[in-house]
C-alpha cells in the first residue's frame, strides 16, 4: 500500500454495533452508513479496550491499554507525553488534524475546537428519556458544524501532500437534544423492547449492576416500557443526524478527488445498552451492547469491499494495524496486532480481548466466555457466551463454575502481563541510548 495515502477517522459517541450491518436493529436504517459499510470491509467482533468514553478514545489514538497512559473513567485525562498515531503520521510528512470532540486527545494533530452553543439547551447527559429540539440553527448544531468543519478541512488539506484528519462526533451520546427534523426519524410505537431484561437480575448480577440500576431509579424512577422505548427511538433518531454527516463527508472527498488516495476508518468508543438488563448508558457492567463497536477500513483501491471479518479484534490492534497497511514502521512498540491477517484472510491474531476503565474494573472475552471483576466492590460477573449469548445467567457466584473462573482470572492476568510485556519492546532509539550507555564502561551494565 502506498506510503503517501490520507487517512480519514470518523468517531461517533455511544453508537451500538449493531446499529449497522445484516443484523441490523429493527430501528436502524442509514443509508450513508451501509454505502460506506459495502465499500469497506467490517468486523463483527470488534471490541473497545477501554470504557468508557475516555479512556476508550485514548486505547484508539495511542493504541496502548488505558493502565498504561494512567486514564481512569471519564474523571482522569492524559494529555501529557501520549505518542498518538496521528503524531506518528505527522513525523512521517503528513499533515494532521482533528476536528471536534476528541475528548482532550490533541497529541500530534492540529486541534480545531468546535463551540458547542445552544446545541443541548440546558440539558446535560445521561438523560435519555427526554427528546426535545434544540433551540440551536441547524447549521450550526454541534455535529453538523463538525462536519461543515471537516469540509472546509479537506477544502485547505487537498493537495500533493499526504493529510491525517480526525473527525469526533458526539452523536448519538445523550442528552437526545436535535435539530427539530430528527424528532421523528424513529417512533417509540415503532420500537421492539430488549428481549435480554429481567427482573431476577437485580438479585443475581453484580454490585456494580445493582448499583447502576438504583442509580437510574433514583433519578428517573421505575424504568417503564414507555421510557425504553422513547429512549431507543431518540437514540436512532440522533444516530439519522450521523448519519447524514457522514453522507456530507463522503460528499466532500468525492467533489475532491480524493477517494482513490484516502484510507477511510469508521468506528464508535463504545455502544449503549438500550434497555438492555433494565439499564441504559454504559461503563458500570461490560455486556456486549457496551463493547462491541462498530468498525470498518475502506481501502483506496477498493479491496475487500464488503468483506466482514469474523476474528476478534481490539481498539488497540488499531494502530499497528494502521502501520502495517500503510507500509510504514515508527519507532514505537505496540501491545495490539495487525489486523491485516484477518482482513487478508481471516486468519485469527488474538484468543481474547480484554476491557479495563482505568477505575477498579477489568474484564476479559474470549470466544466462548466472559469474565469481568470490579475491585471496588470485589465481584463480578462471568457468562457462557454459547449457551446464554443474552448475559441473562451469572455464573461468577456458582461454587460449580469456580474452576472456570479461576482459568478466566489466570487468563486476564496473563493478558495484561502480555500487554505490558509488547509494550515494552525496545525500539531503535532505546537500543542506541543503551549502546551509548554501554560505552561509559560502568558496571551491570551489559
Amino acid at each position: 500500500m502506498r506510503q503517501n495515502m490520507n487517512v480519514v477517522f470518523i468517531m461517533t459517541d455511544q453508537q451500538r454495533a449493531d446499529s449497522i450491518g445484516e443484523d441490523r436493529h429493527p430501528c436502524a436504517n442509514y443509508p450513508n452508513m451501509e454505502q460506506l459499510r459495502r465499500e469497506s470491509v467490517s468486523f463483527n467482533r470488534f471490541y473497545t479496550a477501554g470504557l468508557p468514553c475516555v479512556p476508550s478514545r485514548h486505547a484508539f489514538l495511542t493504541g496502548r491499554q488505558p493502565w498504561k497512559v494512567g486514564v481512569s473513567g471519564n474523571r482522569k485525562f492524559s494529555t501529557e507525553g501520549e505518542t498518538t498515531w496521528m503524531q506518528l503520521l505527522r513525523e512521517n510528512g503528513y499533515r494532521s488534524v482533528s476536528v471536534g470532540k476528541t475528548h482532550m486527545i490533541h497529541a500530534g494533530s492540529f486541534h480545531i475546537q468546535v463551540p458547542v452553543g445552544k446545541s443541548f439547551g440546558n440539558q446535560e447527559g445521561w438523560d435519555h428519556f427526554h427528546p426535545t429540539a434544540s433551540p440551536e440553527s441547524e447549521e450550526n448544531y454541534y455535529d453538523i458544524h463538525i462536519a461543515r468543519r471537516a469540509c472546509e478541512t479537506l477544502d485547505r488539506l487537498s493537495d500533493s501532500e499526504p493529510f491525517a484528519l480526525f473527525v469526533g462526533f458526539h452523536a448519538p451520546h445523550e442528552p437526545y437534544v436535535m435539530p427539530e427534523k430528527y424528532l421523528d426519524f424513529c417512533k417509540p410505537d415503532d420500537v421492539p423492547l430488549p428481549v435480554n431484561c429481567h427482573i431476577d437480575e437485580y438479585k443475581t448480577k453484580s454490585k456494580a449492576y445493582r448499583r447502576r440500576v438504583d442509580h437510574f431509579n433514583n433519578m428517573f424512577g421505575d424504568i417503564t416500557d414507555e421510557m425504553v422505548r422513547k429512549g431507543i427511538a431518540s437514540h436512532y433518531s440522533m444516530l439519522k443526524m450521523v448519519d447524514d454527516c457522514v453522507g456530507i463527508l463522503m460528499d466532500k472527498l468525492i467533489e475532491k478527488n480524493l477517494l482513490e488516495h484516502t484510507l477511510i476508518v469508521f468506528a464508535s468508543d463504545h455502544g449503549e445498552l438500550h434497555g438492555e438488563h433494565g439499564i441504559f448508558n454504559k461503563g458500570a457492567t461490560q455486556y456486549e451492547s457496551e463493547i462491541r463497536l462498530p468498525f470498518m477500513i475502506r481501502f483506496p483501491d477498493g479491496r475487500h469491499a464488503g468483506k466482514s471479518v469474523e476474528a476478534l479484534a481490539s481498539s488497540i490492534d488499531y494502530a499497528p494495524t494502521l502501520f502495517d497497511i500503510m507500509g510504514l514502521s515508527p519507532d514505537v512498540s505496540f501491545p495490539g496486532h495487525s489486523l491485516v491477517p484477518s482482513i487478508e484472510d481471516g486468519s485469527t491474531v488474538r484468543e481474547y480481548v480484554t476491557i479495563a476503565d482505568g477505575d477498579g474494573a477489568m474484564g476479559i472475552r474470549t470466544n466462548k466466555h466472559k469474565l469481568w471483576y470490579n475491585s471496588n466492590f470485589s465481584d463480578g460477573e462471568m457468562y457462557d457466551l454459547e449457551k446464554d449469548p443474552m448475559e441473562m445467567d451469572n455464573l461468577y457466584p456458582l461454587p460449580e463454575y469456580q474452576a472456570l473462573r479461576s482459568e478466566l482470572f489466570e487468563l486476564m492476568l496473563h493478558a495484561r502481563l502480555m500487554d505490558d510485556h509488547r509494550d515494552n519492546q525496545w525500539t531503535e532509539r532505546e537500543r542506541r541510548l543503551h549502546d551509548e550507555i554501554k560505552s561509559s564502561y560502568e558496571p551491570e551494565i551489559v
